[in-house]
C-alpha cells in the first residue's frame, strides 16, 4: 500500500526495534492498550504478543484501517480518528499507550494525551530524535512552554535513539523512542488551560527576561530571585509556583 507524504508516515521494519519498544512496557491480559498510528499493523502484531486484554488502535488513515480490519480482525477495535483531537478519556482509564507517532504532528498529539492524562497509565512513544530532546528538557535551548507543561504531570525519560534504516521510506532524521510516566499531580481542565497561556507568554521571547514576557513590574516577593532570569532557567514545577503566585493577584 501507497505511504501518503501528507501524514508523515514513516513505517517501522525492524524487527528487533520493535521488539525493544514494546518490551519498554509491561503488558499483561489485564491490560488495556491503545496503539497510536499504526500504520501496517508491525507495531501492533508484537504488542498482540503479549496478549492484552484490550488493543484500541487509533488510524487517521481510512485505507490502512480496512487493512488492519482484515489482518487483525476481532483481536483489536479500530477507530478511524485523528490523534490530534480523540478523545482518549472515552477508553476508560488506566490505559497503556504506543505509538510511532507522525512526526508532523507528534507534538499536537502529546499535548491532546496531557488534556487526557486521567486515562493515561503509561506510554511509549517514537518521535523524531530532537523532539524527544525538548519534551524531556527542563532546562536550556531545548525546553520551552509545552516540556514546561508536562513535566509538572509526567516524568518523561528518552529511552534509546533509532537510526532510519529502521523504516520505510527511511526518514532523513534520527528517531528517538521515550516513556511518560504520570506523577500523581492534577489539576483542573479550566487551570491546565490558564497554565498554558501562562508559559507561552514565559517561553514568548526567548531573550527577554520572564518578568518582561509576563508583563509584570516586579514578580510576587517569594519569586524576587527569579526576577532577572529567563523562562528557559527556571524548573517546570517552580514556574507552575509562581503561576499560582501570580493567578492569586
Amino acid at each position: 500500500m501507497r505511504l501518503k507524504k501528507s501524514l508523515g508516515q514513516h513505517f517501522l521494519r525492524d524487527k528487533g526495534v520493535i521488539r525493544r519498544i514494546v518490551d519498554s512496557m509491561e503488558i499483561s491480559p489485564a491490560d488495556r492498550v491503545v496503539e497510536i498510528g499504526p500504520g501496517g499493523g508491525a507495531l501492533t502484531e508484537e504488542i498482540l504478543k503479549r496478549n492484552p486484554g484490550e488493543l484500541y488502535l487509533i488510524e487517521v488513515d481510512r485505507d490502512w484501517v480496512d487493512y488492519l480490519k482484515e489482518r487483525f480482525g476481532d483481536r483489536v477495535k479500530i477507530f478511524n480518528a485523528d490523534a490530534t483531537t480523540f478523545d482518549f478519556s472515552s477508553l476508560g482509564e488506566g490505559l497503556k499507550f504506543f505509538g510511532n507517532l507522525p512526526y508532523n504532528v507528534s507534538t499536537r498529539i502529546i499535548r491532546n494525551l496531557l488534556s487526557h492524562r486521567r486515562a493515561f497509565k503509561e506510554g511509549v512513544f517514537m518521535v523524531q530524535d530532537e523532539v524527544a530532546e525538548r519534551l524531556r528538557a527542563t532546562s536550556g535551548k531545548d525546553y520551552g512552554y509545552l516540556p514546561a507543561l508536562l513535566h509538572n504531570f509526567f516524568k518523561v525519560k528518552k529511552l534509546f535513539k533509532v537510526p532510519p534504516g529502521a523504516f520505510t521510506p527511511p526518514p532523513k532524521v534520527m528517531s528517538a523512542v521515550f516513556k511518560m510516566e504520570p506523577k500523581g499531580f492534577d489539576i483542573s481542565e479550566e487551570e491546565l488551560l490558564e497554565l498554558e497561556r501562562f508559559l507561552k507568554r514565559a517561553f514568548s521571547m526567548r531573550r527577554k527576561k520572564l518578568k518582561k514576557n509576563l508583563g509584570l513590574k516586579e514578580l510576587p516577593h517569594q519569586f524576587a530571585h527569579l526576577g532577572d532570569k529567563r523562562a528557559e532557567e527556571i524548573p517546570p514545577e517552580e514556574l507552575y509556583a509562581l503561576f499560582k503566585a501570580v493567578s492569586r493577584r
